[in-house]
């Protein structure tokens, strides 16, 4: 397989996920299929949160606006994840005297000033 997924694949995939389900996800919008020349594709990304909806809908019994709040709140940790890599590249980037500064701020506990 690739890293595009059919419908039809993601549900072979994913134990206890229908059709249906698959549709009902799509239109809470917490999956979004990447549309193509073939139709609709789900990324590796879009089954393993597919899965994690299924786990936490049959497991926890979580209902769908706990859904829509968990996953908003996991993609906002996601991107805030994504950005302090980004600083951390930025920062590694620096010279050596700014690194040992920012590093001794950090170890003090405060960078307020």
């Amino acid at each position: 397989m690739t890293d595009a997924y059919a419908p039809e694949q993601v549900i072979e995939s994913v134990t206890s996920l229908t059709a249906e389900r698959l549709s009902h996800f799509e239109r809470l919008r917490i999956v979004t299929p990447v549309s193509t020349s073939e139709g609709p594709r789900y990324r590796t990304l879009d089954v393993r949160r597919i899965t994690l909806l299924c786990e936490l809908t049959d497991d926890f019994e979580v209902n769908e606006d706990a859904l829509v709040i968990i996953m908003s709140l996991l993609d906002q940790l996601h991107g805030a994840h994504s950005r302090l890599e980004q600083v951390m590249q930025a920062i590694g980037a620096e010279p050596s005297e700014i690194k040992l500064r920012l590093s001794q701020r950090l170890a003090e506990g405060g960078i307020d000033d």
